[in-house]
């Protein structure tokens, strides 16, 4: 007998049977199966496809950048103490830095306002300018004692330190007690501490080197060797060895004693460049520019106070040079010499 049979034939046949039983079978294998890996997926808490994609470095880097994933994401690593690096934030030092430069035989009038001035101009609008500021005598050194002394000593002459010095002490000798560096920059002095004391070579002054006029400096190797050439002070500031007090005379060609207005302007922006981009200066740094003296319009001088935290002060309260000197040994924190004890001769720290 044949093992299978039409439908249209009467009473179920064996082979139709068998094959009923044997796709029930399949039905209930495919079932338990389909049980044990939705068992699988609760037990695990990931779909299994999932777990099978994380052993492929290809589908792991996938899903950890892709925006739209939605697998669990890993946790975060656990911070360490170590900071994100960043730069170093520039702090004011405990000990202030000060430059002063010093310039030549010109009146208030002389300089402000002065269309051949530009760049002192400029500096005069942007920062602090004292308008009420006067020189002490005439000629050019008895300032210059004054400023670091107190004192004009008698009112000399134009005279050199071989004809006469005097026994201080000075500014710079109460910074030295204190441990504060200095140094004074000369342009065209040969040498440091130079004590042939003439008006040579270049156009080098003496007349505007007060420290070789005191015995207190010049006497004294630690002192003098910091009265040095103007040369150096541009390796000082590129190498942030320059000292926290800062002295600076130009030669006469650039201080407007001998020189014209452009070549004075054109000098103190060239050098006050390097100034401004140096660390000694973005640590607080402060220049004041003066003038000894007056000459046609009166012993009323210019006196520019640049600082950072200055923005166009005008300082009219009277001073003059013993007011400047006050300021810096004020500022300092050292004793008030000769002149600059009297609150009467001005002060001109209000500009830093």
């Amino acid at each position: 007998m044949p093992f299978f049979q039409p439908t249209g034939e009467p009473g179920r046949p064996r082979g139709r049977l068998l094959l009923n039983i044997a796709m029930g079978l399949v039905v209930a294998v495919a079932g338990t199966a389909t049980l044990w890996y939705a068992l699988g997926e609760l037990r695990s808490g990931q779909p299994r496809v999932a777990s099978v994609q994380s052993r492929s470095p290809s589908a792991t880097a996938a899903m950890t950048t892709s925006p739209s994933a939605t697998h669990t994401p890993s946790p975060a690593p656990t911070p360490t103490n170590k900071p994100t690096a960043a730069p170093a934030p520039v702090h004011a030092p405990a000990t202030p830095h000060i430059m002063l430069i010093v310039e030549e035989n010109n009146s208030y009038s002389d300089i402000i306002g002065n269309a051949q001035l530009p760049y002192i101009n400029s500096l005069a609008k942007k920062y602090g300018v004292a308008t009420n500021w006067w020189a002490l005598s005439h000629p050019s050194l008895p300032n210059y004692l004054a400023m670091i002394s107190g004192s004009t000593w008698g009112n000399p002459a134009d005279t050199t330190p071989q004809q006469n010095t005097y026994p201080g002490p000075t500014l710079v000798d109460e910074l030295a007690a204190k441990h504060i560096a200095w140094k004074a920059y000369l342009e065209d002095m040969p040498v440091a501490c130079d004590l042939k004391d003439t008006f040579s070579p270049g156009a080098y002054d003496v007349n505007h080197n007060p420290f070789m006029y005191f015995a207190s400096i010049r006497n004294n190797p630690a002192q003098c060797n910091r009265v040095v050439p103007f040369t150096r002070l541009a390796g000082d500031l590129a190498a942030n060895t320059a000292p926290p007090f800062i002295y600076v005379a130009p030669n006469t060609n650039n201080d407007m004693h001998n020189g014209t207005y452009a070549m004075a302007d054109s000098w103190l922006k060239t050098q006050l460049a390097k100034v401004f981009a140096s660390r000694w200066y973005a640590q607080g740094g402060v220049v004041i520019l003066t003038w000894d003296e007056g000459e046609q319009h009166g012993q009323r001088i210019a006196t520019i106070v640049i600082a950072a935290n200055d923005h166009g002060a005008r300082l009219s309260a009277f001073g003059n040079h013993y007011g400047l000197l006050r300021a810096l040994e004020q500022a300092y924190g050292v004793g008030l010499l000769r002149g600059s004890a009297s609150a009467a001769n001005g002060n001109l720290k209000p500009l830093f």
